[in-house]
């Protein structure tokens, strides 16, 4: 604020705001060691009025008991005797005054009845003083023209002291309402401030007119108002004046109100309403008006950090909790040591919907699922979206999440209605409950969301609850993902090879590459379990990499050898959707040199039927010279038509049908249908996991092409297969 600003705040010219009464008198202090000084000075002085005030008297006779009366009250004016107890004795406690009493404000007039004791100019310039007189020159006239310039300068004092500690009030407010962060609350602190610049006591209406809306609602209310309902103390008159403010976009002050206009960069509009007893100064309304540009920017900072709050805490879709709102009620509820159960559910195959319908039909399939969940679990303390297709709830007992899951499941076997088609719909579940399966936020988190992927693994569509034994193998197969690494850097891996044999002649047609990881000696890892392990954490790229290009490389071991036959090599469904793909075996046989039509890829059923991609890559392999072979066949849920596209060169008979051959009626039928289908086709059929005699009688009867299986050769190393085939 510059200079000529602040001496503004200082004109006033309008009538104060307290009410009307006799004003308190001017508190003189004589101090003088002549008692007929004090005498002719009160009797001069007797029924007078200074600017329109009478004087209180208070008399010392001496320095010393001016200390003391000093020490005790504050003073408007001090008529001081310069020589008393010595002869500077007066000029002393001026400097005392000014310093040891900090009383910059009270007039002194010195008075001396030894003229010239003290040069009056050096007196004037090194003491602040008002006036320095002769006792002899000051008659009762000339006396209340010295007291009343005195009086004057003491109140103008005071008035801009009183001015500087009002806006220094205004401009500690203002700083304040940057550190609050949310609308009610700044708006209750407003008018609290307000109604200190107004020096009345809190009272009043704040009302914030939303965007697009004519009404008036009410944001806080102070004093009486905040005892009364809306209607009563928005009454006619008051919301006209308030709504007049809002429309001219100014404030107005009324004999008994003071209506301001909050303006805002943005919408919504702002208006305070304060009753006060009388008009307000010039002084006051200027302090509002400084007050209120303050008040803008902290009214558009708290508008900004709830709307960022509202981004943060409330999902824009669903209208439910997000994450970050999900922690905060988790965290105050274990805070109150109230016990729960937290449930994640997820929307099975969720992109199905998306891809189908369209991202618009999601979003309303999502909105309809919020719905069904609402209404299936009333009990429901907070409900809140985790992610595109996953929610959470929190439950106030087992019992509850039962009840709400058999409402919902009922509810989910009829389909869902949205945008005029039937979108059937199946969720998965997991929970955990606190305190039972931890104490903290995160923790009880962790493990519903474990229990979910648990629910998810097995049988979808289930609830799975929390079990210590789910997030032992979780820690088992993050510690098995790290181990991963190491072992491909330092060439843990090797291969073995399942001879496989043409039944008809007993020729060997080809071998199979199995993936091997030995952790220590002695210390096999079960492929199942790593194979898993790689797949989820993408390992499987680079370790599929490595088994593709030592398998060719092998292969051109045993063509040397003299038996030149394909090696067979498994893929996984995360192979085939990398880009990289392609480019990888065009690698690995060129680095090798071997030919296309030696190697030979397995995929699975549903790794082929799961979209046009897949089917696409193949065929290019197809149209390269590799071959294919469809693995695990008769698992999957391809129709006939697509059966009818595959692009393979064998069907594998999956090792469950072939196991239980010779032991159960439908197995065998089951087999006998795939051989037939097989040659239908136009391929050859492999029959794997074949361990007894009577099971390749079997097979051969039905006609079956090839086998592979312990009843013909165990998995073994290069070397030891080379053996095996010499002998």
């Amino acid at each position: 604020m510059s200079a000529q600003e602040y001496l503004r705040l200082g004109d006033d010219e309008s009538r104060p705001i307290t009410p009307q009464s006799e004003p308190p008198p001017w508190r003189v202090l004589i101090v003088d060691d002549d008692e007929q000084v004090h005498l002719v000075t009160r009797y001069a002085l007797r029924g007078q009025r200074i600017l329109g005030r009478r004087i209180e008297f208070d008399s010392a006779y001496s320095a010393e008991e001016a200390r003391m009366r000093l020490a005790e009250r504050r003073y408007s004016l001090i008529l001081l005797d310069v020589v008393m107890e010595t002869e500077d004795a007066g000029l002393k406690l001026v400097g005392e005054i000014r310093e040891r009493f900090d009383d910059p404000a009270v007039r002194i007039v010195l008075r001396t009845g030894q003229p010239g004791l003290a040069p009056e100019l050096q007196v004037i310039q090194n003491y602040d003083i008002n006036d320095y007189r002769s006792k002899s020159e000051l008659t009762t006239e000339r006396l209340v023209t010295s007291l009343t310039a005195a009086l004057r300068s003491y109140q103008q004092i005071c008035q801009m002291e009183e001015h500087r500690r009002r806006l220094e009030r205004v401009l500690s407010a203002s700083a304040e309402l940057l550190r609050i962060q949310g609308i009610e609350a700044l708006a209750e602190r407003v008018l609290i401030q307000l109604c200190s610049i107004l020096e009345v006591p809190p009272c009043g209406l704040l009302c914030v007119r939303r965007s697009g809306e004519e009404a008036l609602e009410v944001l806080a209310a102070l004093g009486p108002d905040a005892a009364r309902p809306p209607e009563e103390v928005l009454n006619p008159a008051r919301s006209a004046r308030m709504r007049a403010a809002l429309e001219a976009k100014r404030d107005e002050f009324g004999e008994d109100h003071v209506c301001l206009y909050l303006e805002t960069p943005r919408l919504p509009q702002f208006v305070a309403d304060i009753p006060v007893p009388m008009r307000v100064s010039g002084l006051t309304q200027r302090l509002l008006s400084l007050y209120a540009i303050n008040v803008m920017v902290g009214l558009d900072n708290a508008q900004l950090f709830e709307e960022l709050e509202q981004s943060a805490y409330v999902d824009p879709l669903t209208g439910l909790a997000t994450r970050l709102a999900l922690e905060r009620a988790l965290r105050e509820r274990i805070a109150r040591g109230e016990p729960f159960e937290l449930l994640f559910a997820d929307i099975d195959n969720f992109q199905a919907v998306n891809d189908g319908l369209g991202y618009e039909a999601g979003d309303h399939t999502l909105r309809a699922i919020v719905a069904v969940l609402k209404q299936s679990f009333p009990e429901a303390l907070v409900i809140a979206r985790l992610s595109a297709d996953t929610f959470a709830l929190v439950l106030p007992s087992a019992a509850a999440t039962d009840a709400g899951l058999s409402r919902l499941n009922a509810r989910l076997r009829g389909n869902l209605e949205v945008m005029g088609h039937r979108v059937p719909i199946g969720m998965s579940f997991g929970s955990a409950c606190h305190p039972e399966d931890g104490g903290d936020a995160a923790t009880i988190l962790r493990h519903a969301g474990i229990a979910l992927k648990q629910a998810k693994r097995g049988f979808r569509g289930s609830h799975q609850r929390f079990d210590r034994r789910y997030e032992d193998e979780l820690e088992r197969r993050l510690s098995l993902v790290g181990e991963l690494r190491s072992a491909l850097a330092e060439e843990r891996f090797t291969l073995v090879y399942q001879p496989q044999w043409r039944l008809a002649d007993g020729v060997l047609v080809g071998v199979e590459a199995l993936l091997r990881w030995q952790r220590s000696p002695g210390d096999w890892v079960s492929a199942a379990e790593f194979i898993t392990a790689a797949e989820d954490s993408g390992q499987i790229i680079p370790v599929g990499a490595f088994v593709l290009e030592r398998a060719c490389a092998e292969q051109r071991v045993l063509a040397q050898a003299g038996f030149d036959v394909p090696v067979s090599v498994n893929l996984s469904v995360r192979q085939l959707q990398d880009p990289g793909f392609l480019r990888m075996v065009e690698e690995a046989l060129r680095k090798t040199g071997l030919p296309p039509e030696r190697l030979e890829l397995e995929v699975t059923e549903s790794m082929l039927i799961g979209g046009e991609g897949p089917m696409d890559l193949i065929r290019e392999l197809r149209r390269r010279g590799v071959r294919v072979a469809v693995d695990d066949f008769g698992t999957g849920h391809s129709s006939l038509a697509r059966l009818r596209e595959l692009p393979a060169d064998r069907l594998k008979i999956d090792r469950a049908f072939v196991v239980e051959l010779d032991l159960r009626r439908e197995a065998r039928v089951i087999c006998e249908l795939v051989v037939k289908l097989g040659h239908a086709l136009g391929l050859r059929v492999v029959a794997e996991g074949v361990e007894r005699a009577t099971q390749d009688a079997l097979l051969r009867e039905l006609g079956c092409d090839e086998v592979q299986g312990f009843f013909y050769g165990r998995p073994v190393p290069l070397t030891e297969l080379l053996a095996s085939l010499r002998r």
